[in-house]
């Protein structure tokens, strides 16, 4: 049976940045994200979120004041967003409660250069976690920052050499031993690398949705795949069918509303009953989740995000 979640008006409750930073005071703070500040006539600082070297020092000291997390982005790598990644792991919080669980071991679908879920997972919930990667650079500046921050008993990064797999190569490695994780969690490559102009495909409608504020950064290879992210998350529904003994519960975002009733419908026809659905909300960015089971748990969580 699919649960669709009524929908959310407001980013997560327990999101630290639900209350709008005093960019003002963290300017003269951090000396390195002051120097991307525009200084307004009244003395108050201005972001300017359409520069790319802005959003990366703005990330990087908001993980720095909130988490106490020093981070670095490979050059021309995805400059993850904080609040929607917050609202993630929160929802995954939410998730794994009911379970009342000592110890979680999760799995961090394309850490990208930042590892950010893993890092925040790690530091925030004291969760094990094994990112996955398939990009060189972006392991290695994931590798770098997990040592920096002294996380690397709870987190691994685990090269892929299949692009094509999600969890085989690694599940199927003989050196592995047969752990079993509690999530999985997932920001798939987001556009269609078949399409004549991926890059221009129109996923919001913009009398009912401002166009986003921010920069798009990252590179081709993170941000697009065959198929884009409906193919991308259909491979990690067809995996999961191969090791329904392996991840207790499954999940992926999704950035294209439309998107979800085709995930839906991909679900049901290969008969995976125990569904949920979520939005998460941050400034005019909304963005979609998805989760499975096989397991005989209660997904249908009542939290807002």
């Amino acid at each position: 049976m699919v649960r669709n979640r009524k929908k959310p008006f407001a980013m997560h409750p327990r999101n630290v940045l639900r209350t709008a930073p005093d960019y003002t005071k963290l300017a003269i703070k951090h000396s390195n994200f002051r120097r991307v500040c525009e200084l307004e006539l009244n003395g108050k600082v201005r972001i300017n979120f359409r520069n790319e070297q802005t959003l990366r020092e703005l990330t990087k000291m908001l993980l720095l004041e909130y988490f106490e997390l020093e981070v670095d982005f490979a050059p021309g790598s995805l400059v993850p967003t904080l609040v929607l990644r917050l609202n993630y792991i929160l929802w995954l919080e939410d998730l794994l409660a009911a379970l009342k669980l000592t110890t979680v071991h999760g799995i961090d679908i394309g850490c990208g250069s930042s590892c950010i879920y893993s890092l925040l997972a790690a530091k925030k919930n004291q969760w094990q976690m094994l990112a996955l990667e398939s990009k060189l650079s972006n392991i290695e500046y994931a590798r770098q920052n997990i040592q920096r921050n002294g996380l690397q008993e709870l987190v691994e990064v685990y090269g892929q050499p299949d692009k094509q797999n999600i969890f085989k190569s690694y599940f199927e490695a003989s050196s592995i031993d047969a752990r079993t994780y509690e999530f999985c969690l997932c920001n798939p490559p987001f556009f269609d690398s078949n399409a004549a102009h991926p890059f221009d495909a129109n996923t919001r409608n913009p009398a009912r949705r401002p166009a986003p504020n921010n920069v798009r950064t990252g590179s081709a290879e993170e941000l697009t795949c065959s198929g884009g992210e409906v193919q991308f998350v259909q491979r990690i529904i067809d995996e999961s069918l191969l090791y329904k003994q392996r991840v207790l519960i499954y999940t992926s975002m999704l950035g294209v509303k439309a998107n979800v009733p085709k995930i839906l419908d991909y679900l049901k026809q290969r008969e995976i009953n125990n569904v949920t659905t979520t939005e998460f909300h941050q400034g005019h960015t909304t963005r979609w989740a998805i989760a499975w089971s096989f397991k005989d748990i209660n997904l249908n969580i009542a939290t807002k995000h």
